[in-house]
């Protein structure tokens, strides 16, 4: 048994990557790294007790040349005599289309292809060949972009199904292993272009930090084990955390938007903070990059009950004692105002009511959201509408007359409702706000005729 090979079924065996009576599917790209990797699982089958198979996917990005390394897959697995499965996409143009970066697009494409082949073969494991070197280049964009634990603890050995048997062999013992099989690869030209930040790294960087210390790949992966646990603990008791603090609607069913309280957010060691609102960023389909969590973490401390800042994918904003996460696409919208008629049921999608205007309650009405007025003081037709700039409304002739901007301001009601909070009005003004309570002007004495309005929720609001 070759070194790479002894070293690759300790790491395995160590991180517990593949189990006996494993079918694994290997990415191979024809590349040196994906070729070793091949290699290796087919010298260590009996060992491991696994079977092993392989996928290639073209993506079309580097004209005859994607060609050249997909016909090189292909004779490379007959000869080894291994079961390949070729598939292919418009990566650039699936780019376009999304506004994503290429490389971004490529690598997501890659790995549905991944999944979606080690499904129909019924693998256990997919297998990539990310080694040592890749790892400490990892680290350091990660380090120069900025980032939190997870970042800096570089590739996980396993994520999900796939498993990274390489990690702790770095990339000169793979060209060493390979040359001695007399084992040949293709080669992405691309690789050389130190325009992307990786290649820059890999190139530039490493040669010097490698000088300085020739062992840097196993420093770091040592580096990235011991941070790994430590973001490990630290996620699982942010997990418990975060779904502890989701405000829960009615029967235990989860608010939407997603809500986080700020007290007990505040009151968190910040590891943990700032992790429960990668969950929350994350849960409610935003990008949790470090610079967002600081962001969302920053109106939770503000004095501003009102504040709210912009994240990629998400609208985060500070109400009162909680933060709302909503996606950037929910705008909130005022409604159209509408006259109301004795008996017909309006409804307000916006505000998630209904309102009926009624000659008289009926005693299950009474139970619900209502308002009633002396008829004789109301003037001309009565509407529903959204709050105008200088509504204003008495609510007692002790309490003076306030707007109703400053009435929603002291019962809390969030910023980003207030738009489409139903006003109720006739041809004198605000007769009653729901919520809030009804004008003093049109307030009913006891034996008055009256008239009533009665709201509710509407369903699924």
């Amino acid at each position: 048994m070759r070194n790479i090979e002894a070293k690759v079924l300790d790491w395995t065996r160590r991180q517990a990557l593949l189990a006996p009576g494993f079918r694994v599917l290997a990415a191979l790209s024809g590349g040196a790294d994906s070729v070793c990797l091949l290699r290796v699982l087919l010298a260590l089958r009996d060992q491991l007790g696994i079977s092993v198979a392989a996928g290639h996917y073209n993506h079309q990005l580097r004209g005859a040349e994607s060609d050249r390394d997909e016909v090189f897959v292909r004779s490379f697995c007959e000869r080894m005599g291994v079961p390949l499965v070729v598939d292919t996409g418009d990566v650039a143009g699936a780019a376009s289309r999304s506004g994503r970066s290429v490389e971004a697009t490529a690598r997501e494409m890659r790995y549905v292809f991944l999944e979606r082949t080690a499904a129909e073969l019924g693998a256990n494991a997919i297998a990539t060949g990310h080694h040592a070197d890749d790892n400490i280049e990892t680290v350091l964009l990660h380090l120069v972009r900025g980032a939190g634990l997870r970042g800096l603890a570089g590739i996980p050995p396993r994520r999900g199904a796939i498993v990274r048997p390489l990690l702790a062999v770095a990339r000169q013992e793979i060209l060493d292993y390979l040359a001695d099989l007399g084992q040949d690869f293709v080669e992405d030209a691309t690789n050389q272009d130190t325009d992307f930040r990786r290649n820059a790294l890999r190139h530039q960087v490493l040669p010097i930090l490698c000088e300085m210390n020739p062992s840097l790949a196993q420093t770091v992966l040592r580096q990235s084990e011991v941070l790994r646990r430590d973001a490990y603990f630290l996620d699982s008791q942010a997990q418990g955390i975060f779904e502890g603090l989701c405000l829960q609607g009615e029967a235990g069913v989860q608010c939407a938007p997603l809500q986080v309280p700020v007290g007990v957010l505040s009151d968190l060691p910040v590891p943990l903070a700032s992790r429960v609102v990668q969950f929350a960023i994350r849960e409610a389909g935003g990008e949790a990059e470090e610079i967002h969590v600081r962001q969302v973490l920053d109106i939770a401390e503000s004095e501003d009950p009102s504040a709210l800042t912009m994240i990629p994918g998400l609208v985060v904003r500070r109400e009162y004692d909680r933060l709302v996460f909503t996606s950037q696409t929910e705008q909130t919208t005022a409604f159209a105002p509408q006259t109301l008629q004795l008996g017909e049921v309006v409804s307000i999608p916006e505000a998630g009511v209904q309102v009926t205007l009624v000659a008289e309650l009926e005693e299950k009405q009474a139970k619900l959201h209502t308002f009633l007025f002396q008829k004789a003081s109301l003037c001309g037709k009565i509407s529903v509408r959204p709050r105008k700039e200088g509504d204003k409304i008495r609510l007692s002739a002790s309490s003076g007359t306030k707007t109703v901007k400053k009435y929603m301001i002291e019962r809390k009601i969030p910023a980003r409702k207030r738009d489409t909070w139903p006003v109720f009005a006739d041809e004198h003004g605000v007769i009653a706000v729901y919520g809030i309570g009804t004008d003093t002007r049109v307030a009913p004495c006891a034996g008055e005729e009256t008239l009533g309005i009665v709201v509710e929720e509407l369903e699924h609001a």
